[in-house]
């Protein structure tokens, strides 16, 4: 059977605001692992960057990367994701266009549902809080054999076209549907020949998209944890790395609730924290010892 409610979400992995909406997704992902499924449409945010690197050099008097950091702070204070301006916007010489990553996820995509999920969050992840270029080929590679992909498979998808094809057809989707920011996100209860699709456009907290569900589906219910400690560690097993509002959203309750439940099992030497921005991520201390160093000048790992 299908799962009763689809999510259809139309993104970009450059795109920050998409990156806001992983605490909902982690959400789906744990309390509604068979009552929601979720689609994911590559929009291709900028083409070409230029127009827009100029406009912000123009405003900014040159310095357009300050502009950037500006733009990237003010995002982060309102989702609250952890977002590392500084790092994002060194590597931004030759950044032209946000399509070479989308073609990269695409690319990982057609190794399967699961690769490809894997491979967008990892994108994600190497954007948003290391600062890594991922619209680099080497990097792009690098992620691949980090998300244990089929490297060779990938790098095949990327030459002969067939991710680009697969990347035109999200395209393709996006013009049919007249979707021109992202994120957008089409969802819809029950069959579609005979429901109504909702459509949401911008960014949302994850508060507000699981009362959306509830209002297509009022029998919809999130699957029970065990204690929120053991869930915390279970989420830990099948992820690498995890903000605080990730962790409320996945328990249903608030950042700060979260974070103190975070500490205790920092105290206890399950997890460990860095700071990104004005935010906390978390992961295993091994994981967190890495990313420090890499922080502290040496570059991204």
């Amino acid at each position: 059977m299908s799962a009763p409610v689809t999510v259809v979400w139309y993104t970009d992995p450059h795109n920050v605001w998409c990156w806001g909406f992983e605490p909902a997704i982690r959400r789906l992902e744990v309390r509604y692992p068979h009552d929601v499924s979720i689609e994911v449409r590559q929009g291709g945010l900028f083409e070409d960057f230029s127009p827009v690197r100029e406009q912000w050099a123009r405003m900014s008097g040159g310095r357009w990367k300050d502009s950037v950091r500006m733009f990237f702070d003010a995002v982060a204070s309102q989702h609250r994701m952890p977002m590392a301006s500084e790092p994002m916007t060194e590597g931004a010489d030759d950044f032209s266009s946000t399509w070479p990553a989308c073609i990269a996820a695409k690319a990982a995509g057609l190794q399967g549902p699961d690769a490809g999920w894997r491979y967008l969050r990892s994108l994600r992840e190497a954007w948003c809080l290391d600062g890594r270029p991922i619209h680099r080929r080497d990097v792009q590679e690098a992620l691949a054999a980090e998300a244990r992909l089929d490297v060779d498979a990938f790098r095949a998808a990327l030459d002969d076209g067939s991710a680009e094809a697969a990347f035109r057809w999200d395209r393709e989707a996006c013009r049919d549907h007249q979707v021109t920011g992202f994120p957008t996100f089409e969802v819809r209860a029950g069959d579609e020949a005979v429901s109504e699709t909702v459509r949401l456009e911008g960014w949302q907290p994850w508060e507000t998209f699981d009362e959306l569900l509830h209002k297509l589906d009022p029998g919809l219910t999130p699957v029970a944890l065990p204690s929120p400690e053991a869930a915390v560690r279970d989420l830990f097993r099948g992820h690498d790395r995890l903000a605080t509002r990730e962790i409320a959203a996945v328990l249903g309750g608030t950042d700060d609730d979260a974070e103190i439940l975070l500490e205790a099992l920092e105290a206890d030497g399950v997890v460990a924290r860095r700071t990104v921005g004005s935010g906390l991520v978390w992961g295993s201390p091994l994981r967190v010892s890495v990313d420090s160093v890499a922080d502290r000048g040496h570059g991204p790992l």
